[in-house]
């Protein structure tokens, strides 16, 4: 099932000029979604991380034996620009960041903004936890480069709390914000069909 074959038909004026020429096309306004209470049912999605050269319609030919059911891929993960809402690739993350900004050089000697980062662990669990607060400069300045703090509990284990900063530059920035995308989720192939049913019955009622 091609993704756009079924989606309802609406008049559109294509020239948007005051000599309206209506057309008819698909309503590519029309969202569809998975319920909420479905999407971390563990039988139904599970985890994939993205590699450099995967495509919505290689990982739908790989999983699903159909490379028209990329859709799928993009429905479980409400992308709807895959082109920017997909991980780039080294080659082309480069290309935009230097269109963005220039050049690479100047990506990663410009920054971003500031933080100071948290690092808790338990000596018990042997728990790590990290978290990251913004600055603004001057307190980022006077920030130390490093410390150490440690926590005696009652029961005589220990949390250390170790504190640094980060100057995070643009090309960092835009290097996080495209890797947290390669974290995806892959529908079952059991319910590839169910769900091209379903979405036909659906878009042919609206």
């Amino acid at each position: 099932m091609a993704y756009f074959t079924d989606f309802p038909i609406a008049l559109y004026d294509l020239t948007n000029s005051s000599n309206k020429s209506l057309k008819l096309v698909s309503n590519l306004f029309v969202r569809t979604r998975f319920l909420p209470s479905i999407e971390n049912e563990s039988t139904v999605f599970y985890k994939y991380q993205i590699s450099d050269g995967d495509t919505p319609e290689i990982l739908a030919s790989k999983y699903y034996g159909n490379s028209n059911r990329h859709w799928i891929i993009l429905l479980a993960n409400n992308i709807t620009d895959p082109t920017y809402d997909w991980p780039l690739t080294y080659t082309n993350f480069s290309s935009y960041v230097e269109s963005k900004y220039g050049s690479i050089a100047t990506a990663k000697t410009t920054y971003h903004h500031y933080e100071k980062v948290v690092t808790k662990t338990d000596s018990v669990t042997e728990t790590i936890t990290v978290n990251k607060y913004e600055l603004d400069y001057n307190t980022y300045a006077n920030l130390a480069s490093s410390s150490t703090e440690t926590i005696n509990l009652k029961d005589g284990n220990t949390v250390q709390i170790v504190t640094t900063k980060n100057a995070v530059s643009y090309y960092d920035y835009e290097e996080e914000q495209n890797e947290a995308k390669r974290e995806i989720k892959i529908i079952n192939a059991a319910y590839a069909l169910q769900i091209e049913q379903e979405l036909f019955s659906i878009l042919t009622n609206v």
